[in-house]
């Protein structure tokens, strides 16, 4: 099999190919140095490790069979392409419990107003106690709330986990449901409006699809009246008009975001990750959409692509196939 890697480079990844690459003595694992290159080893390549491929590379590759995405998202992929080639695509959830981390570290930073009273205090402004703040007016505590999270795949499991250690009363918003009970959720459901009606906090934790693209939108965005939600999916699954609505117009208590709608290119490194000035409001927590993205997260990353490699070399099947139909 010859396996060609796309994707950035690390000692753990260098590790973990060397490991594979011993493992199977026909194994060859193909990288390139220019786009010339790439375009030469993909009409080689049976496989591929990365998550960035053009229909027209896909043509070119000829012998393509299977993609192993280093990372969850496949929304970056052209489906309707590898459908029609019938080229498998298994993706990498490995780092799910990490991401989950960051959706709790954002909530902590949101209700807690750490950014906001790290800034103040900066300047010699205090709050509290000590300028005759009343408690209302202060930060507040997670505990006994009530939390929906829509999405109940690795990293919806993982946070659910997480917040019970604050004793949280955590429905789970699913596609379907059979009865099955997973563990740390109270209440699972299909029914939108339901999941969101008596939620304090939302946690987006879905895949970017054709069907939860716009899933909180401006018909709905007032089921969030006073609620906060925190965004470590992907950034289309709100819209993002409606996002701004709701921050602008006071119906969200508060949004902490990881993913987003613009994104720094080659020529463009500087650049606010929205088109409304959602960046200017206090309520409102920005990240890099770094949920994913520390030492610990690849790791668990590569090691799960890795896996995935082993299965497909060994039995003719990865650990984890997308049904790229649905994107997840």
């Amino acid at each position: 099999m010859k396996l060609l890697f796309d994707h950035m480079k690390t000692e753990y990844w260098d590790k973990k190919l060397k490991e594979i690459k011993d493992e199977n003595e026909d194994l060859e694992i193909l990288f390139f140095d220019s786009d010339e290159d790439k375009r030469k080893k993909l009409k080689e390549a049976d496989g591929l490790i990365g998550g960035f491929l053009t229909e027209e590379e896909i043509d070119i590759a000829k012998n393509l069979k299977i993609i192993f995405v280093p990372f969850s998202g496949v929304n970056t992929l052209p489906s309707e392409k590898l459908l029609e080639r019938d080229i498998i695509v298994a993706n990498s959830k490995g780092n799910g419990k990490v991401v989950a981390e960051r959706a709790v570290s954002l909530t902590m930073s949101l209700l807690g107003k750490i950014p906001h009273f790290h800034n103040d205090m900066k300047k010699g402004v205090w709050h509290g106690f000590s300028v005759g703040e009343k408690p209302h007016q202060s930060w507040e505590s997670i505990i006994d709330k009530k939390v929906t999270i829509l999405g109940t795949g690795s990293i919806g499991k993982s946070l659910a986990k997480y917040l019970k250690a604050f004793d949280c009363e955590i429905t789970g918003y699913k596609n379907s449901y059979n009865g099955e009970k997973i563990e740390n959720f109270d209440i699972l459901t299909t029914d939108f409006e339901k999941a969101i009606e008596k939620a304090e906090i939302v946690y987006i934790a879905l895949p970017l699809t054709n069907n939860t693209r716009d899933t909180i939108n401006k018909d709905n965005i007032n089921l969030f009246k006073n609620k906060y939600i925190v965004n470590v999916g992907r950034g289309p699954i709100v819209n993002e008009e409606a996002l701004f609505i709701g921050i602008r117009d006071n119906i969200l208590k508060g949004a902490a975001i990881d993913v987003w709608y613009d994104y720094p290119t080659k020529d463009a490194m500087y650049k606010l990750p929205s088109k409304y000035p959602i960046h200017l409001y206090e309520n409102v927590i920005l990240s890099p959409h770094v949920a994913g993205f520390n030492e610990k997260a690849i790791q668990y990353s590569v090691d799960w692509c890795i896996d995935n490699v082993r299965n497909y070399i060994q039995n003719g099947e990865p650990k984890n196939r997308v049904n790229m139909k649905l994107k997840y």
